[in-house]
């Protein structure tokens, strides 16, 4: 169980190689965190389920120490001594330099840079094909909503889609780009969706495959 001060009421969290979480309001009760579970015991139990089968499935390698994933590809991490902890990509190789306690805090960094990077270009991009106007693109780390629209056209997405192959990220781009025609989840947006990316299907089962893989990775070091 875990207080949130940003929660505003109680919720129930089932992911694959984690235990289930309660995240409640500060000061939350006892009585009322059991009331909720006893309510909703059938369906931790079938969430638990899922997950643990989810887990079973043959995982995408990302916990490999020594190792970056780039758009599904792996990238060798080279350390590299530097008063000054940064990442950058070069030779194919993810060069880290600086303190060896600080190359995790150097390669998320990086991430979100190259995300902001290689995920305006693809809304742009989308955004021409399909003849829309998004508003500013952000980035941020959400670890299970690889996406939203905001009302006023903004949008916003998780810098962990790096780690999936090109056309996850595209698929998730043109989704969210579809909510500025229809900010719902309404027949009439997955019609549009399946105009603009008729491989729509295939591309979210891949995330809901992988996505708590995604979801959870950090960044390993190999060993001396």
């Amino acid at each position: 169980m875990r207080e949130s001060s940003r929660a505003r009421r109680l919720t129930i969290k089932v992911a694959p190689g984690t235990p289930p979480e309660v995240v409640v309001p500060v000061g939350t009760g006892d009585r009322e965190i059991e009331r909720m579970l006893r309510r909703h015991r059938d369906w931790i139990a079938r969430k638990t389920a899922e997950a643990e089968q989810l887990a079973a499935r043959p995982t995408l390698g990302l916990d490999r120490a020594g190792i970056a994933w780039l758009h599904g590809t792996a990238v060798p991490i080279e350390l590299r001594n530097g008063a000054r902890s940064a990442a950058r990509l070069g030779q194919g190789r993810l060069v880290v330099s600086g303190p060896a306690e600080r190359a995790p805090e150097a390669i998320e960094r990086w991430y979100r840079r190259e995300a902001r990077v290689r995920l305006s270009e693809a809304t742009r991009r989308e955004a021409r094909q399909l003849g829309m106007r998004p508003g500013r693109v952000s980035i941020r780390d959400p670890r299970t909503r690889w996406g939203s629209c905001s009302p006023n056209g903004a949008l916003s997405f998780s810098w962990r889609l790096l780690l999936a192959p090109r056309e996850i990220l595209d698929y998730v781009v043109v989704h969210e780009l579809c909510h500025l025609r229809e900010l719902n989840h309404s027949p009439a947006f997955w019609r549009l969706l399946g105009e603009a990316r008729p491989g729509w299907r295939a591309e979210a089962r891949w995330l809901r495959d992988h996505g708590w893989e995604i979801g959870s990775y950090r960044p390993r070091l190999a060993g001396p």
